[in-house]
């Protein structure tokens, strides 16, 4: 039993044994579903993984984490070319969470707490090869900016919740729009997408 589990009765009463890894990954979505903690969908996971087994990045950065379901979700398959995944949460209940269902699952994932804008000066920069974007709205800006200080020259950047949620990145967007900057955006559900931008 790790330190975190006298703070999470919920979490170890109603998730299954961590094999199959599946079967883990889709109770812990359930029970976040429950508990409106918002994951990526499930059509959002499928879209994604096959955009990693696509590119096969080697280093992969999360900002954002919640509990921790995306970052297993993108560890899932890219264990199998031996990628690192990075991660991270401004949420101390978020992260420790996440860090519990990493213990469990043996995830060797790199989990920081803190501000993004304060955890980034810690990682190495230009090293990144996939950024994921999934934290407050508000700061999608703030995020791709010093994300892409982080990223490698060929990084593929990917910012979750474009659609849904347009109306609290308009910054972000007039600076795409200022800065000449292309993307497109990806349905991945029935009212809501990802953006894609490639470096």
């Amino acid at each position: 039993m790790d330190k975190y589990t006298h703070a999470l009765p919920e979490i170890i009463k109603h998730l299954p044994a961590p094999e199959p890894l599946d079967g883990y990954l889709d109770a812990l979505y359930l029970l976040g579903q429950k508990r409106q903690i918002p994951n990526i969908s499930p059509a959002n996971v499928v879209f994604l993984q096959n955009l990693l087994r696509e590119r096969q990045p080697k280093n992969i950065l999360e900002v954002g984490c919640a509990n921790g379901y995306s970052a297993l979700r993108f560890w899932q398959v890219a264990q199998a070319w031996q990628a690192k995944v990075t991660t991270m949460d401004i949420s101390k209940p978020s992260v420790e969470e996440a860090q519990h269902h990493f213990t469990v699952l043996n995830a060797p994932i790199d989990l920081h707490f803190g501000n993004a804008l304060e955890v980034f000066p810690l990682l190495p920069h230009a090293s990144f090869d996939f950024v994921f974007i999934d934290a407050h709205k508000s700061g999608t800006l703030d995020f791709f900016v010093r994300a892409r200080k982080l990223a490698t020259d060929d990084a593929l950047i990917v910012i979750d919740d474009v659609v849904k949620f347009k109306d609290k990145m308009q910054r972000f967007y007039d600076y795409l729009e200022v800065n000449a900057i292309g993307y497109c955006i990806e349905q991945v559900d029935d009212d809501d997408g990802v953006m894609l931008i490639q470096l």
